[in-house]
């Protein structure tokens, strides 16, 4: 589909959104401007898909969807874009391969991702990373997105003398983590 600029697009709600019923194969669509915040692309995503897909997802924040922007399609998250509205992020590949930059209208699908995101450890790292307890409960204990990025991180570097030094930096900053982290305490009550 070919996009459109913003001045072409039809007047009414927040980012021009103009919505269609969801498809028999569970795919919502609708068509959006792409805005910039700062250096990010996002479109706005009509309250009636967010609210759809929250449900759908039981999730009330960070959707995962699989997003189709002019037949480009990649996995992403929704994420929560302030009085219970959702906004979807375009990164630099998936707005590329679509065509479109900010100010233009594109046309967009949104599916739930059911599939896991997780990466598998690599067999050194998590070898590794068994030898010291500390730092291996450290590393289970990372956000889903941090502990991918950390697996990237040290699936980059291809020689075996490379991922040994990846694997002792790893250790020594996981460590550091688990000790320095702040204990949680009991709740206080409120005294009247």
């Amino acid at each position: 589909m070919q996009t459109r600029r913003a001045r072409d697009a039809p007047l009414g709600r927040p980012g021009h959104e103009i919505s269609v019923p969801m498809t028999s194969s569970g795919a919502r669509r609708f068509m959006s401007t792409i805005y910039k915040i700062w250096l990010m692309r996002h479109v706005d995503v009509p309250e009636e898909i967010g609210r759809a897909l929250e449900r759908e997802s039981g999730k009330e924040r960070h959707i995962p969807v699989v997003a189709i922007v002019n037949g480009k399609s990649a996995r992403v998250t929704l994420v929560p874009a302030g009085g219970g509205r959702y906004r979807l992020h375009l990164n630099t590949a998936l707005r590329k391969a679509a065509g479109a930059d900010a100010g233009e209208v594109v046309s967009v699908e949104l599916r739930l991702d059911r599939g896991s995101r997780s990466l598998p450890v690599p067999r050194d790292l998590s070898a590794g990373l068994r030898r010291h307890p500390k730092a291996w409960r450290a590393f289970q204990e990372l956000a889903p997105g941090h502990r991918r990025h950390f697996i990237q991180w040290f699936d980059s570097a291809k020689s075996p003398a490379a991922r040994e030094r990846r694997l002792s930096r790893a250790v020594d900053a996981l460590l550091e983590r688990a000790l320095l982290r702040p204990r949680s305490r009991p709740a206080r009550r409120k005294q009247r």
